[in-house]
């Protein structure tokens, strides 16, 4: 009933299978590794892989952006300089040119009163600024004497590891 051609090619497949699947066996006894586990290793370190790659391309857009907008509002922001010269300085001869007015139409005595106002301002300003000297200068020594402090610790806690 049987061909016997079929039952040669069949024992011919049974004996191939069997010698792959021997084969298959003998190469995950002597690797222990499964043979999918570099690809769940692989699949492991994707997402880190990915997840830089998205920082790295995030990174890229905000420095281009950045440039775009530093390129594009430059020549506006240069514009806008020249504009508050300009009109800043027209408005400066403007001031002066109505406070000589005003001046102009004030009483001698109220001109005085103006002027004694405007140096005891003046000299409140000198004295202001001086004092503001003063405590930066203290500041700035107090944060020397720190730093050396802490240098001086710094350089105990090395000879003590030595």
């Amino acid at each position: 009933m049987w061909n016997p051609v079929t039952r040669n090619t069949l024992k011919t497949l049974v004996l191939t299978l069997g010698l792959y699947s021997g084969a298959l066996v003998i190469a995950m006894l002597a690797h222990p590794m499964p043979v999918g586990a570099s690809t769940e290793s692989a699949a492991l370190k994707h997402p880190e892989d990915s997840r830089r790659a998205q920082i790295k391309e995030l990174n890229e857009q905000i420095r281009r952006l950045r440039e775009q907008y530093e390129a594009q509002a430059a020549p506006l922001q240069a514009q806008l300089k020249a504009l508050r010269e300009k009109l800043d300085a027209e408005v400066k001869s403007l001031e002066a040119q109505r406070e000589a007015l005003v001046q102009d139409g004030e009483s001698p005595g109220l001109k005085a009163l103006n002027e004694e106002e405007a140096s005891q301002l003046a000299a409140l300003e000198s004295q202001e600024r001086a004092e503001i000297e003063k405590v930066r200068q203290r500041y700035s020594e107090e944060r020397k004497r720190i730093q050396q402090a802490f240098q001086q610790r710094r350089h105990s806690l090395e000879i003590g590891k030595k």
